[in-house]
């Protein structure tokens, strides 16, 4: 598959299984075609926990709402609203939630393993640690944790980023979250915004990456051209574009639009975006 989007009105959560008071919403994953990645929304019921857990990948959480507790490598969070973090591969880790209950999108990559006989999960003893309040990025005793404020977008401009910088995508805004910086090896998080009435040429190129990457929608819609078809995207909804699948966007409203996105694998530092139009133009030599 190219592509696949998961439509908010079509959204349906489920009890996950031994976790109780976890809820979880799959978004995206082996079944929808990703080789690398999967997505998911959670809701975890007031005091309730994930419990201890090591995993055989990488798993970031972005804190939607309500409030709650993350631990692992030895320390504690206190979370709410706009915290995310990374536990890294192999690394024992605990999401409890607060009395107003936890919500955030999660992402694992690699995506969980799904041979015969395959291990997700493998329980850990609790080693709670230290406990260091609401993640800060200015404290150098917090570790692959982090925290998004609307003031943290930077102006609209071309995009700056690894892999690509260049007129083609326009009228960009991007705040980096989860990354390598961050000490995550597999994949990477971060928010972007397109400003509004930002028409063909004036957005997001058609384009195609090395790497699989999602786009969840949670403020404003764009009109995307997704393996040459003509979609609309809603706030809620969510975009997987596989490796090597074409996609661009253009924002027609008079809103901006603002989503996550998501990488995996971690793009090159060079040549991570190819724009058809570019390749076209190049002539023959004889």
């Amino acid at each position: 598959m190219a592509y696949y989007i998961a439509r908010a009105a079509d959204r349906k959560f489920f009890d996950v299984e031994g976790v109780p008071g976890l809820r979880q919403a799959l978004l995206v994953g082996h079944e929808q075609g990703a080789a690398h990645l999967e997505v998911s929304l959670y809701e975890l019921a007031p005091g309730a926990t994930t419990g201890w857990a090591r995993c055989p990948f990488e798993e970031s959480w972005f804190i939607t709402g309500g409030s709650g507790e993350a631990a692992f490598a030895g320390l504690r969070y206190e979370l709410g609203s706009g915290d995310y973090g990374v536990a890294p591969v192999g690394i024992a880790h605990s999401l409890s939630a607060g009395d107003e209950g936890l919500t955030w999108l999660g992402v694992r990559a690699p995506k969980p393993p799904t041979f015969d006989g395959a291990r997700s999960s493998i329980a850990a003893k609790p080693s709670p640690g230290e406990n260091l309040g609401r993640p800060s990025e200015t404290d150098p005793r917090h570790r692959f944790v982090g925290h998004f404020e609307d003031s943290d977008m930077a102006p609209y401009a071309q995009i700056s980023m690894p892999g690509y910088h260049g007129p083609n995508v326009k009228n960009i805004s991007i705040r980096m979250m989860v990354d390598q910086l961050l000490g995550a090896q597999h994949h990477t998080v971060f928010v972007c915004e397109i400003a509004p009435k930002s028409g063909p040429g004036k957005a997001a190129k058609v384009h195609y990456h090395p790497f699989e990457e999602i786009y969840y929608f949670t403020d404003g819609g764009m009109r995307g051209t997704l393996d040459g078809n003509d979609e609309v995207i809603e706030t809620g909804d969510l975009v997987w574009a596989g490796t090597n699948g074409t996609h661009g966007f253009v924002n027609e409203r008079n809103e901006p639009a603002r989503w996550i996105e998501v990488q995996s694998p971690i793009p090159p530092t060079s040549d991570g975006f190819f724009f058809p139009d570019d390749w076209r133009k190049v002539p023959d030599e004889h």
